[in-house]
């Protein structure tokens, strides 16, 4: 399943969120998975998005949803997203244009299945390129996926993980964490004492 939803973010929402990551981006630290980027989990804005927008991907995806986790990253000149699929924690996954100079595809390979990791030769890769407050919704684990070198100067993309309410992976509600917003460090500190 690959849908592109329009308007994810009303106008209103959408401006705020260009402001607010404006503000942010002297403080967002190098992102350690893509090049050329800095990016940060369970960011505030970006888990009540994960929060109110639930309803919105449930619609598009037919089934009841729980949420893991947000992750936004800002790309700079020649920044990329490597091939991968994602963890269980991302079963459906959704990542939203929040502002960028110019247009970038993210594309996306159907695996044959969770295990094997391998490709499905006899599917075709699909692309997919949305406009600022538009999102696609995706099964990271089902799909490799990638971009290639941003050929603009700034791309801002937020990222919603979620799990099937109904599915085999409900225990990575919330990945794990206390609460919304509870960084990945913080929420293992309680685990691993």
């Amino acid at each position: 399943m690959i849908k592109t939803i329009n308007n994810f973010l009303t106008d209103g929402e959408l401006k705020l969120a260009q402001d607010y990551w404006l503000v942010r981006e002297p403080s967002l630290k190098p992102c350690e998975q893509c090049p050329n980027s800095v990016a940060t989990y369970a960011d505030p804005l970006s888990e009540t998005f994960l929060k109110i927008k639930k309803q919105i991907v449930e619609d598009n995806v037919g089934e009841p949803i729980i949420p893991t986790y947000s992750f936004s990253r800002l790309y700079y000149k020649e920044g990329l997203l490597a091939k991968h699929s994602d963890r269980p924690s991302c079963e459906v996954s959704v990542t939203l244009n929040i502002f960028g100079d110019k247009e970038w595809e993210i594309s996306f390979h159907k695996l044959k299945d969770d295990d094997s990791r391998e490709i499905d030769s006899n599917d075709k890769p699909i692309s997919v390129i949305t406009k600022p407050g538009d999102a696609v919704v995706y099964e990271g684990p089902k799909y490799e996926h990638w971009r290639n070198p941003y050929e603009g100067e700034k791309c801002m993309q937020v990222f919603f993980h979620y799990v099937r309410a109904n599915g085999p992976y409900t225990a990575f509600a919330i990945d794990g964490r206390q609460y919304f917003g509870q960084t990945k460090e913080d929420g293992m500190k309680g685990i691993w004492k």
